[in-house]
């Protein structure tokens, strides 16, 4: 092959491949090397170099062992490069980069999930059920429905999302499972199609969507110094504390 088939040949490659004439990383001199490496040697990969071989790729293997010695202590498999570099002396960014350049390693997160039980998935299916057959009666009986959510704040160190790592060469789809109801402070809101209730604040170990949607049904006609008076009698029953400020545009 000579420069100019081996521009005939670049030509034709760019036509078949849609790539503006100009663009891309091959070029005539470039396919000219590439035939003779294949020739020479019937390879197309790069010869290997003289000299001493590169520290980070003899580093690798034994960051590559770290690793996995680090995810095995682990009981959620999660291993931390800092770890290994503090293991090893050596810099923490210079393991990440021999992680990533070559071991083609990549830190994925663990991810949480609520805990569901066997029975969950057909009481979940039973529910959706009824509630369309409820929709197709009366298409605004979902405006009626007192929607309900609360976000718990854990106080006893579930997993942080954001400093948990698995690094593979592609996502392992892994998540760790944690109880609804553990020791927390929660947040809770309630709405409904023309009104919004809330939020509170509770420090509370027992459920709290149970007891204040069955106080809040049983004031939805009320005002809101009459749900004051309602949420302080409750508080007594109860081993919580509830912190709430009634915004002036919440009303029962």
């Amino acid at each position: 092959m000579n420069e100019k088939s081996a521009t005939i040949a670049l030509r034709k490659f760019r036509v078949q491949k849609n790539v503006k004439s100009g663009k891309g990383p091959l070029t005539p001199a470039g396919i000219l090397k590439l035939v003779k490496r294949f020739e020479e040697t019937g390879k197309l990969e790069d010869r290997a170099r003289a000299g001493r071989p590169c520290l980070k790729e003899a580093r690798a293997s034994c960051i590559a062992v770290e690793i996995e010695a680090i995810a095995s202590e682990a009981a959620s498999g999660t291993s931390s490069a800092r770890e290994a570099a503090r293991r090893l002396g050596l810099l923490p960014s210079s393991v990440r980069n021999i992680l990533h350049r070559i071991l083609q390693l990549y830190p994925y997160k663990l991810q949480s999930c609520h805990e569901l039980l066997p029975a969950d998935t057909a009481q979940r299916e039973a529910f959706a059920k009824w509630a369309f057959s409820k929709m197709e009666q009366d298409p605004t009986w979902v405006f009626n429905i007192l929607w309900t959510d609360e976000a718990p704040f854990s106080l006893h160190g579930d997993v942080n999302n954001h400093n948990c790592r698995i690094w593979g060469t592609s996502n392992p789809r892994e998540y760790t499972q944690k109880p609804l109801h553990s020791p927390k402070v929660t947040a809770w809101c309630g709405f409904r199609g023309s009104f919004i209730i809330g939020p509170f604040f509770l420090e509370t170990q027992c459920p709290v969507n149970g007891w204040i949607t069955e106080t809040v049904n049983a004031l939805s006609n009320a005002s809101a110094e009459d749900c004051h008076a309602m949420f302080n009698s409750t508080r007594s029953d109860f081993e919580c504390h509830v912190h709430a400020e009634w915004s002036n545009q919440s009303h029962c």
